[in-house]
């Protein structure tokens, strides 16, 4: 029962086809794939991160004198730390260069928001 899906797991990310809403169109799949792509970077990859830290933090802790365990604890705090840095920054460059070439229209508050033209 807990692993078949239903229709109110999904009513953040897609955005059109429930009751009251309009029929889907072409247009709303890029809105689906923005909706999954914020969900991600924004519920998840953040959760993940402060898990990974939070054990990092304990290896590096109870690592005590050993320097094997203690470079373990270092480079996993650093791998999270490169991997937020990674994601961000490609989150950032991509939207610039769509921004730059007229194909979203952004700015640093307002990112980038497809919507599909009214009927």
């Amino acid at each position: 029962m807990f692993l078949t899906p239903s229709f109110t797991q999904a009513a953040g990310l897609v955005p059109c086809g429930g009751e009251g809403q309009k029929a889907c169109e072409f247009c709303d799949f890029f809105v689906l794939i923005n909706n999954i792509i914020r969900f991600v970077m924004f519920r998840i990859v953040p959760a993940v991160a402060v898990l990974m830290m939070i054990v990092a933090g304990v290896m590096f802790f109870l690592a005590g004198a050993e320097p094997g365990a203690l470079n373990k604890a270092k480079g996993a705090i650093l791998g999270v730390a490169i991997g937020l840095l990674l994601i961000f920054s490609a989150w950032i460059i991509v939207n610039t260069i769509l921004s730059q070439f007229g194909i979203v229209d952004s700015s640093l508050l307002n990112w980038y928001k497809p919507s599909c033209p009214a009927r």
